[in-house]
């Protein structure tokens, strides 16, 4: 940027960052969808034992999947097994989903929600024979996804980014740790493969932030804005479907093993 006529040299500059951030509604219709798929499931199963037709209807069974039930990869995402279980991870999605919708935009967290969530049941479907539900394959996407953000952008963010990395491996590690625990009925690898989803399509459409100085000029200050050099665009959409094919040949493959 080039000074005005008689200007003095600029002072070391105080920079004014004003990173983007998008309007969060598409987490709370999540949260409102799982919380009334969970109200469903206590006002028809109200007692332990008791038959649930949410869970008989929508968990993740694999030889069912492979007769052709494909609802089954989506519905365990809105399920869940008790009122702990539906706690924590609504409180998690509320969390890290009002994060990362405010970060990535709607359309990008939509994308990345559910194509975390289904690898996390396809990586369930291929590593565990035992039924699963719950939206914890696709929050563990959205802790894969904040990661990314935060390595990518790890220039613009300085310490926050480095403090948030260690606190994101930390936790990611002790939830793992905990299902490998004895006796725990948590499904790892549904956990793992909603990690890997949200981390390879956070990194093919996540936000990459530059700088771009704004009109207005002091001496003491420059104001910048940060924009978003990772825009949706033909080429992301081309991205994005590559990665949903090769979900679905693995898809595939998951249920060729149970035919």
């Amino acid at each position: 940027m080039s000074l005005p006529p008689g200007a003095p040299p600029l002072l070391p500059l105080s920079v004014r960052l004003r990173p983007p951030r998008h309007r969060v509604w598409l987490t709370y219709a999540l949260l409102a969808a799982i919380g009334f798929v969970f109200v469903g499931q206590v006002l028809t199963a109200p007692r332990a034992g008791d038959f649930d037709p949410f869970l008989a209807f929508g968990a993740k069974v694999n030889e069912l999947i492979a007769q052709g039930q494909l609802w089954r990869l989506v519905t365990p995402i809105f399920l869940h097994g008790s009122l702990l279980h539906f706690f924590f991870n609504a409180y998690a999605l509320y969390v890290l989903g009002s994060e990362m919708e405010a970060a990535y935009g709607a359309v990008r967290f939509l994308v990345l929600f559910f194509f975390a969530g289904i690898t996390g049941v396809v990586a369930s479907m291929l590593f565990s024979p035992f039924p699963s539900v719950g939206a914890s394959g696709a929050i563990f996407g959205l802790i894969g996804a904040e990661a990314v953000l935060l390595y990518r952008n790890r220039r613009l963010l300085g310490e926050r980014a480095r403090a948030g990395l260690m606190n994101i491996v930390l936790i990611a590690a002790l939830n793992l740790f905990i299902g490998l625990s004895p006796g725990s009925r948590i499904d790892n690898w549904g956990h793992f493969g909603g990690l890997l989803g949200g981390l390879s399509m956070a990194w093919a459409i996540g936000p990459v932030w530059g700088f771009r100085v704004l009109e207005a000029y002091t001496i003491f200050e420059t104001p910048v804005a940060v924009v978003d050099r990772n825009a949706l665009n033909v080429g992301r959409w081309f991205v994005i479907g590559l990665l949903w094919v090769g979900l679905g040949v693995v898809i595939v493959f998951a249920i060729s093993l149970y035919r």
